[in-house]
């Protein structure tokens, strides 16, 4: 008993005594020194004062938002068409930012984002995917540029992260890591969401931690209402667990990025709503944007470049495919805001709303103009080198939103989502690439609710902004590695008192575009390149010349005055260059993507995979572009009419399946959702149910060109046929390559849920003839 007592007063003392200073500059935190008493006996040995890591006193819950491709004026907090209550609920409660800037594209902003650092001081230069080994182009976060959820966790904070990640550099998404770069290798203690830089809505291909989530776990929800559901729960067994500690909740779904999908009863909403075509629509918005004072008056509506389209321009069918896709894009922030709102509903349910610091950054760029002028119904048929005629654009409108599409609309749209500004995503020399609306709120601390702020502010102002707000420094060592200087500022003074005229220098640079803002001023040289093009029209050396923008009287950058003033120009271009040389931006690389200088790379010959379960990212590898090759498989089928995948690469918009039907094998190779796009080859008896060897052979005549495929067991042939058209690379981004089962969106229909084989695959041998 006395024992017992004992115990129970030492685990009083240690709930409630009080914490002594701790030392928050070197995380993690260093323990303080034992100052208890050992003796031979416990009854005679006084415990330590106890130190565990806490957040500081008062520290509030945070939550960062950030979607993905919305332009400044999409939303209506912001003047725009679609209808955001829940977010304008929000900027009611706070305060809207009307300067706020990001990188021009995902990955780079979402690293700024979680660091404080311009992206090409953290590595990531452009997107994650396409690393070069340069300094500023590695493509991944590194230990001396520790993210904010690293530095919240070390200082007593619970951190989670939902939604897209797209911080992966290439290669690093296996279950083979390595994991360094993976949300919960920079700081999250869970993760639930995407990798890559967009999904399937219907049918992703999700995590938890670093673990694939079974595919059956869907329920038939989409993504968006996924991620919402995660959170919630969460956040529930968070509170109940530890209903004292602080959480850093990073939320961030994939819409509006391509691909545009919703659930067809949202879309239904905005029927008839963008009849009137972009230009009227820009038009329109300029107009709400100048009468809710989002913009200063006297900004000018910058004209439609010539590269775009009139509306009026447009053939019926051409207005038809455009009217649908703006539909369903309205339909997707639409229902992003719903479950937005749910979150904060719930928040407010369980009375955490009040002590809940959340910040919301409307597009980690401007609106996406990467389908061109026509729009499209597959994301990367680019990548592929197919067309789209109009006609099946226009066949396909009825199907908009849905599964069998992986759409992006015209660029006009992507235009009018970005009032007043000039041009789209990509495009760091123009504000609309870089100009996002944002949305701070923090019950009691905000000076003007539903006030417009002026205040510059860019990405990389939001991890010194929670650090201020949390009461804690940024770090100078994180787990031994010095840190890197914060470049951002914080902006957490603004709340109580907007300053507009605050001095500020920010560069901008993206695929050779560049900008620097430097106290009012924007300094800006464009390439010429469109979002569609993968290289400048004088070539991937065309650099263009300096234009020069008076922003404090002149939102919209709508008038070019280098001529009037030649020194200030070449002034701000002397800083660009050197904010340039600090922070690891040479060398400059105009073109985009796949015409970027990647390092050189040896092409496999030989696959092996050793059971079914198997899953691998499909885009990279292995490389099917061009290659002939002979497939293996060891099947075990469970019955002689057994029916499912032997290996599936891809989806139905870019891929191939090689599978059982009712016990005869069957391959589809599908180079998009085209009817004569899709081939199938069936042999007409099935396989023995009993241990046997199922063979593919692909004589490929050249990239892009066709091939002849025979089905063999044995050395005997079942079947042959000829694939006309072949993809240079599977789609879309999250697809895998998968042995037994055909997870993600599928190339074709089976017998089967997701394809799962009813049998075992004891092997799946790939060797390439080069």
């Amino acid at each position: 008993m006395k024992l017992r007592l004992l115990l129970t007063s030492c685990l009083g003392l240690a709930l409630s005594a009080p914490l002594l200073a701790q030392d928050r500059t070197v995380l993690p935190i260093r323990p303080a020194a034992f100052d208890g008493v050992v003796t031979e006996h416990i009854l005679d040995a006084k415990l330590p004062t106890p130190q565990p890591v806490r957040a500081p006193q008062g520290a509030p819950n945070v939550l960062l938002f950030m979607s993905d491709d919305v332009g400044f004026a999409m939303s209506s907090g912001f003047g725009g068409p679609v209808a955001t209550p829940n977010f304008d609920r929000l900027a009611s409660r706070g305060q809207r930012y009307n300067r706020f800037h990001t990188t021009g594209i995902c990955s780079p902003t979402r690293a700024a984002l979680l660091t404080g650092r311009n992206h090409h001081n953290v590595g990531v230069g452009h997107l994650s995917d396409t690393p070069t080994g340069f300094p500023g182009y590695t493509g991944g976060i590194g230990p001396e540029t520790a993210t904010v959820a690293q530095v919240l966790r070390l200082n007593g904070y619970s951190t989670a992260m939902f939604g897209k990640h797209h911080n992966l550099p290439d290669g690093n998404d296996s279950a083979a890591g390595p994991f360094d770069h993976w949300p919960t290798g920079l700081g999250f203690e869970y993760f639930f969401g995407i990798v890559a830089g967009d999904s399937d809505q219907f049918n992703p291909n999700l995590y938890r931690g670093t673990n694939r989530v079974d595919p059956d776990e869907d329920e038939g929800r989409v993504l968006e209402r996924r991620l919402a559901d995660d959170i919630i729960n969460w956040v529930h067994n968070q509170k109940a667990a530890v209903p004292d500690k602080p959480f850093f909740v990073y939320y961030a779904p994939g819409s509006t990025h391509a691909p545009h999908q919703v659930p067809p009863e949202v879309v239904g909403r905005y029927r008839g709503k963008f009849d009137q075509g972009w230009d009227r629509l820009r038009e329109e918005t300029y107009r709400r944007q100048l009468n809710a004072g989002i913009i200063p008056k006297g900004t000018k509506l910058t004209p439609r470049p010539a590269e775009i389209p009139a509306w009026a321009s447009l053939s019926a069918d051409e207005r038809a495919f455009a009217i649908r896709s703006m539909e369903v894009a309205a339909a997707q922030l639409a229902y992003q805001d719903e479950q937005f709102g749910r979150v904060i509903a719930e928040l407010e349910r369980m009375g955490q709303l009040g002590n809940t610091l959340a910040l919301v950054v409307q597009g980690d760029n401007g609106a996406s103009g990467e389908a061109g002028p026509p729009g499209t119904i597959n994301e990367l048929q680019h990548i592929n080198g197919l067309k789209e005629d109009p006609s099946w654009l226009a066949a396909n409108v009825d199907r908009l939103g849905g599964p069998m599409t992986y759409g992006n609309y015209p660029v006009g749209w992507a235009w009018a989502m970005n009032s007043p500004l000039r041009w789209v995503k990509q495009n760091a020399s123009m504000l609309g690439a870089i100009r996002n609306g944002m949305i701070a709120a923090w019950p009691g601390k905000v000076a003007n609710s539903g006030a417009v702020c002026a205040e510059f502010g860019h990405v990389v102002d939001i991890a010194p902004t929670l650090y201020q707000a949390v009461g804690v420094p940024a770090p100078e060592t994180v787990n031994g590695v010095a840190q890197k200087a914060i470049d951002g500022h914080s902006l957490l003074p603004s709340l109580s008192g907007c300053e507009p005229d605050r001095p500020r220098t920010q560069y901008f640079e993206l695929t050779g575009m560049r900008g620097l803002y430097h106290n009012g001023w924007f300094a800006s040289r464009d390439t010429g390149r469109v979002p569609w093009e993968k290289v400048p029209p004088g070539g991937p050396r065309e650099m263009g010349t300096w234009e020069l923008y008076d922003l404090r009287r002149d939102f919209s950058q709508s008038t070019n005055v280098a001529a009037r003033n030649p020194e200030l120009t070449r002034e701000l271009a002397a800083i660009w260059q050197r904010e340039a040389e600090r922070n690891n931006v040479f060398p400059l690389d105009t073109g985009f993507a796949l015409a970027r200088t990647m390092p050189p790379r040896e092409l496999r010959k030989r696959y092996d995979f050793w059971g079914k379960g198997v899953s691998i990212t499909a885009l990279r590898d292995p490389v099917w572009a061009g290659r002939s090759y002979t497939l293996e498989a060891e099947l075990v089928p469970a019955k002689p009419d057994a029916s499912g995948v032997v290996m599936a690469v891809g989806s139905h918009f870019a891929g191939f399946s090689l599978f059982l039907e009712q016990g005869r094998p069957v391959f589809v190779y599908a180079r998009s959702t085209h009817p004569d796009h899709i081939y199938r080859i069936v042999a007409e008896r099935p396989l023995a149910a009993e241990p046997t060897t199922l063979r593919l052979r692909f004589d490929a005549e050249g990239p892009g060109k066709g091939g002849r495929v025979a089905i063999l067991q044995g050395d005997k042939e079942l079947a042959s046929g000829r694939v006309e058209q072949t993809f240079l690379s599977p789609s879309g981004l999250t697809e895998t390559l998968d042995i037994g089962r055909d997870i993600g969106v599928p190339v074709t229909r089976y017998a089967t849920p997701h394809g799962a084989l009813e049998g075992d695959v004891r092997r799946v041998s790939i060797a390439f003839d080069r």
